[in-house]
């Protein structure tokens, strides 16, 4: 098994990646502005769950496939940054304010907000590469116990984004009870949002990393 060492190694590593902001920060960010700690909450538990799916994925040996098929690479790359592009021109088009002022819980469809986070984590490249690139760093791959290896690293990962995640969205559904007063600012954070996702998009398209 892994030694402790190794361990705690992987873990600085892994809140390191965590906490760079990426698709997934802005999805949980923009939730939780836009409808409440709840609503950032839920999206935090859809990252975290699309963490799971890419241990899961890493587990059956589909990231080693990813790894050293470049079709496969690119076929997942360009989904990602098809899903980025649709989700910034989404922002881009939506007539009313980013930010529901006085929206219930109960109004919120929490199903499709974690749905929507899976989503976003499991077209995330960030989170394709970690799974294909920094994992594996950590992990003997003749080992017998490689796929519980991969699990338990996995899991760590997963864990860490919860509660980093969980923390983001709820001080973002905070600060959306203050932006509710703000028309200006909804604007402009509702624009800066879809610039964001157009330009991780682009450049994840365009990106010749394989």
């Amino acid at each position: 098994m892994i030694h402790s060492g190794t361990l705690l190694l992987y873990t600085i590593g892994a809140l390191i990646i965590i906490v760079s902001p990426g698709p997934d920060f802005i999805y949980v960010t923009t939730r939780g502005i836009a409808q409440g700690r709840v609503a950032g909450l839920l999206s935090a538990a859809g990252i975290s769950l699309g963490l799971m799916v890419h241990t899961l994925l890493a587990a059956l040996g589909l990231s080693a496939l990813l790894q050293t098929s470049g079709i496969a690479f690119q076929t997942i790359k360009f989904m990602g940054a098809a899903y980025l592009l649709y989700l910034g021109v989404k922002v881009f088009l939506n007539k009313e304010s980013l930010i529901q002022p006085g929206q219930s819980e109960v109004k919120l469809n929490k199903l499709a907000i974690v749905r929507q986070g899976i989503a976003t984590n499991v077209f995330n490249p960030k989170a394709i590469l970690t799974f294909m690139a920094f994992i594996p760093q950590f992990i003997n791959p003749a080992d017998r116990l490689a796929a519980i290896q991969i699990s338990l690293l996995g899991g760590i990962i997963a864990f860490l984004a919860i509660v980093w995640f969980g923390l983001v969205g709820y001080f973002a559904g905070t600060l959306g009870k203050w932006l509710c007063r703000q028309t200006f600012l909804q604007r402009l954070i509702q624009w800066a949002t879809g610039c964001i996702l157009v330009s991780l998009g682009l450049r994840l398209a365009l990106s010749k990393n394989r």
